[in-house]
């Protein structure tokens, strides 16, 4: 009996950790955007996806380069190496997207995902339009 109550404990303090790490990670996406905002067209949040992984991220577009980091990782893109945006609702593994749309940039061999919010979509849009390379 007194195995269980323990295995139970142990499971609410799993449980509890695993919803404060997640409260942490989202408080500090904001730390990043607001970080970046005062030097960048753009700022909002994001989610990579890498595979089958989903990281939060915070974006953030400036003149030369888009940003995106989360408290494990830091990487950007230099805009000039982007030849493709495409927007879609689906990622490139066929997984449909619900809450918001896939931005999908190439660069030379490497394909980037992000899913953006569906009420940020329009504002990446326009700051930074499909386009396919050599395309007019």
């Amino acid at each position: 009996m007194v195995y269980v109550l323990y295995a139970a404990v142990a499971i609410i303090l799993v449980l509890l950790a695993r919803s404060l790490y997640k409260r942490l990670a989202s408080d500090s996406i904001v730390a990043f955007t607001d970080k970046r905002r005062p030097t960048s067209l753009l700022v909002s949040r994001g989610e990579l996806v890498d595979g089958n992984r989903h990281l939060n991220v915070a974006l953030s577009l400036t003149e030369s380069m888009l940003i995106y980091e989360n408290p494990d990782f830091e990487g950007s893109l230099d805009r000039t190496t982007i030849h493709e945006v495409e927007y879609e609702n689906e990622l490139a593994t066929g997984q449909p997207v619900y809450d918001g749309k896939v931005m999908r940039l190439r660069c030379f061999s490497k394909t980037f995902e992000f899913v953006i919010p569906a009420n940020e979509m329009r504002q990446w849009e326009s700051v930074m339009p499909a386009h396919r390379m050599g395309a007019s």
